[in-house]
């Protein structure tokens, strides 16, 4: 399944519309070259990030790390985080977010809060 959601190519590989008895989503994101994922956070859902391609520079709460290439992360349920292309050309990764009922708890922009905004500003 495909959709183009925030500026970014998303390609579906697990989600329950797609395999009924999945326990989790996996998704591999492409980002555009200067793009980014805003601080965000996902109230009942945990997120591996897992690097295929480019340099993202990855915010957990107030930690900043740059990850290459076969680099992953993890990010606990209603952490606040941001995913930004920090390289030339597009960054593509794998998102695996769990467990899938936390889906409907969705995902809130927090990137217009206080301290968030103050990290980085907003794409």
């Amino acid at each position: 399944m495909f959709e183009r959601a925030f500026g970014r190519d998303h390609h579906w590989h697990y989600h329950p519309e797609i395999i009924k008895q999945a326990d989790s989503y996996m998704v591999k994101v492409v980002m555009p070259e200067g793009g980014g994922h805003n601080f965000h956070v996902h109230p009942e859902m945990h997120e591996i990030l897992y690097v295929l391609k480019g340099t993202a520079e990855q915010w957990i709460e107030d930690e900043m790390q740059i990850l290459e290439e076969g680099d992953s992360v993890y990010i606990g349920a209603n952490v606040a985080h941001g995913t930004f292309n920090a390289g030339e050309g597009e960054l593509e990764f794998l998102a695996i977010l769990s467990p899938p009922e936390g889906w409907e708890a969705g995902t809130v922009d927090v990137s217009e809060n206080t301290p968030y905004s103050d990290y980085r500003p907003r794409i």
